[in-house]
């Protein structure tokens, strides 16, 4: 029989009304892929541990936006100065301060936010490294760029664990009635 299919039918269902896909949840499962993909021998890795350090600073700053609108409703992205267009730093302590969350120096998990979010400010602005004119032209590699010592499995690992902690902490001070789990 050769009954010709209706091209609706190859596609996937649609999803329940209530189901929701979280911007956050799905960068943080993008930088699990990257870092499971990734080895310290395979050529380029750094390149795959780099995304996924990318990846975990755009999920903070995707969480900071869902944390925000739940925290300040309207005034997160309406008005003569909404939170959202603040620097992502400065939402940041907005929101740990609303969710009871300190960020002092002495945390860990401050300073690797930090850290994310300065290594994804300096690549957005593409910050450039030049050599002398007066040095001959080098056979060698370049030499790595600032941020390459980030790019270990084990420091990856390891800021991944602290950013769950931050949001973590901030997931526990938001409304009860609105949240979600954090599914991280």
């Amino acid at each position: 029989m050769n009954a010709s299919r209706d091209p609706a039918d190859a596609r996937p269902p649609p999803l329940p009304q209530d189901a929701q896909t979280l911007t956050y949840v799905e960068l943080w499962n993008g930088a699990d892929l990257l870092i499971r993909k990734a080895g310290e021998e395979v050529a380029g890795s750094r390149w795959v541990f780099l995304s996924a350090l990318v990846m975990l600073s755009f999920c903070l700053e995707a969480y900071l936006d869902y944390a925000g609108s739940l925290l300040f409703g309207a005034a997160w992205r309406e008005g003569d100065a909404p939170h959202a267009g603040q620097d992502v730093k400065r939402r940041l302590a907005l929101v740990c301060a609303a969710c009871g969350v300190q960020l002092e120096a002495r945390h860990t998990y401050r300073t690797v936010a930090m850290t994310l979010l300065e290594l994804r400010a300096s690549l957005a602005q593409a910050t450039q490294m030049r050599m002398p004119q007066s040095q001959p032209a080098r056979r060698e590699a370049p030499p790595y760029p600032a941020w390459a010592p980030y790019c270990r499995r084990n420091v990856v690992l390891d800021y991944r664990a602290q950013l769950r902690i931050l949001l973590g902490k901030l997931h526990a001070g938001l409304p009860a009635a609105e949240r979600g789990p954090l599914s991280l």
